[in-house]
């Protein structure tokens, strides 16, 4: 049975001859290269493609590509199993023996717009051959690959730049989605440079202990120039995946610069011009940021769509969290125009939002605990009572609400909790938007609130880490404050005052 290889993953190679094939969605070019300890072709004569189907020892073969590593010329260190395609696709190759059977599966998914793919090295290793999967990439396609590795190619003759693109409109209801996208494309991008890294590295003690493995040969002017040609390579690699990472990254810059002005006010920063027009509904909310300082500038904004499938938890003690808590509450209001706000926070730590918003509130903020029972136990009363109404084919729809709970679990009591968890699991069809903030407290015991803390999604208060859900690539989440300035928040306010009026 074949052993599913990952990147990097070396094995020996027992047989005198093996068949390397691959398999995609679209048509495949095979290609080897014959190379030496430092990844250079002698000649042209070692590289194998279509137009040159053979060398010593390797050959195109129909669909494979069949390396024979006893027949090489007597100083190639290694062969380097390669394809190309007309465009990304993901790749899945495999290594044979001379009788068909599977030795080695190796699937590649190329993450920065790859067309040319190293697959596989089979190396020298002492005196006996190795086998190793590579997943190097190279958006240039081949022309790119082969001059990485001294193949000299002909110059394309030079194309007519194409014209700027403008960003193609966004369609109703897909603002959120677009925004998920071009998150994706940064995970995908960044994985491709964090893989390119550690692949340079991964070669570069390849390298090294090769220069070291003759113990009689690890002094001397050879040995140095050994050791420096692997940093040299390293780097060569290194910048090179740098180059790519920073070209998708001004890319994605100006893809978002482009699409900010077209943003509903929910997705968009605070002082975009969406802020100033008519009242638009928007699929999603942007709920902060995800970056990665030490990758370079790329900021993408974080959002997630409405209504809400969940409710949004801000971590953090009540005063910490209120910022974020009251960025997310104008957000939501902002989605749904004409939404009412409910504010519960016996903490005070929300009164900034509500002095500044009063004429957006349902009815009066709760800022006492006496005050926390009857306000969520109306709001559950009512929103059951809706529920039945639309059960029983009442057309009425409830008008859509944002609901602020403020510094939980401290000032309310179980059946608090119980009403709590009534709304969470009511909102999304009577149109409630919930945002709690509080810190998780373990000596809370009560089954309502494990349940409430289960059920929302957190937020940090400030900054945390992220991975996302694509390449597993690690982000710092920044969590969206709203305006520092008391009179943009004032504006926000008399912009959302102005909506509603239009309803």
């Amino acid at each position: 049975m074949a052993v599913e290889f990952r990147a990097g993953q070396n094995a020996p190679l027992a047989t005198p001859s093996v068949r390397f094939t691959a398999t995609a969605s679209v048509p495949v070019d095979l290609c080897a290269l014959v190379v030496d300890t430092h990844l250079q072709v002698a000649s042209s004569q070692d590289v194998v493609f279509y137009n040159q189907p053979q060398t010593a020892g390797v050959r195109l073969d129909g669909d494979a590509l069949v390396v024979e590593p006893g027949r090489l010329r007597p100083d190639a260190d290694r062969v380097l199993c390669a394809l190309g395609t007309e465009q990304v696709t993901p790749v899945d190759t495999t290594l044979t023996d001379t009788a068909g059977t599977p030795l080695a599966t190796f699937r590649i998914e190329p993450v920065a717009g790859e067309t040319a793919l190293l697959c596989w090295e089979i190396y020298r290793r002492g005196g006996d051959w190795k086998i190793r999967a590579l997943g190097q990439g190279y958006a240039g396609g081949l022309a790119e690959l082969f001059t990485a590795h001294g193949v000299e190619v002909d110059d394309p003759e030079p194309a007519t730049p194409p014209a700027p693109q403008e960003v193609p409109p966004l369609e109703t209801g897909a603002t959120c989605v677009r925004m998920w996208q071009i998150f994706e494309d940064a995970s995908r991008s960044a994985a491709a440079y964090v893989s390119a890294h550690e692949y340079a590295h991964h070669r570069l003690d390849e390298e090294l202990s090769a220069a070291v493995a003759d113990p009689s040969a690890r002094t001397g002017d050879a040995a140095e120039q050994a050791r420096a040609r692997a940093h040299r390579r390293c780097d060569e690699l290194i910048a090179a995946a740098e180059v790519r990472y920073t070209d998708d990254s001004e890319q994605l810059i100006s893809e978002l610069a482009a699409l900010e002005g077209a943003l509903p006010a929910a997705l968009a920063s605070w002082d975009a011009p969406a802020w100033r027009r008519p009242g638009e509904a928007a699929d999603g909310v942007r709920i902060g940021e995800v970056t990665a300082p030490d990758r370079g500038p790329l900021r993408v904004p974080f959002c997630v769509p409405v209504p809400l499938g969940r409710p949004l938890w801000v971590d953090g003690d009540a005063e910490a969290a209120a910022p974020v808590a009251s960025a997310l509450a104008l957000r939501l209001l902002a989605s749904r125009p004409g939404s009412l706000l409910h504010v519960v926070d016996p903490a005070g730590a929300m009164r900034q939002l509500t002095d500044l918003a009063g004429s957006l509130l349902a009815g009066p903020p709760v800022h006492e605990v006496a005050g926390v029972r009857a306000k969520l136990k109306g709001l559950a009363d009512a929103a059951d009572l809706d529920a039945l109404a639309a059960s029983a084919g009442d057309a009425h729809h409830p008008e859509p609400r944002v609901l602020v709970v403020s510094g939980l679990p401290h000032g309310y009591g179980s059946d608090d909790l119980l009403h709590l968890v009534r709304l969470t699991q009511l909102a999304a069809a009577q149109q409630i938007s919930l945002v709690m903030t509080g810190t998780e407290d373990e000596g809370v015991d009560s089954p309502a609130y494990r349940i409430l803390a289960e059920a929302a999604q957190h937020v940090p208060s400030d900054e945390g880490r992220f991975v996302d859900p694509w390449t597993r690539t690690d982000w710092q989440f920044v969590s969206d404050t709203g305006p520092s300035d008391p009179e943009r928040i004032r504006a926000v306010v008399r912009s959302l005052e102005c909506r509603r009026q239009e309803i």
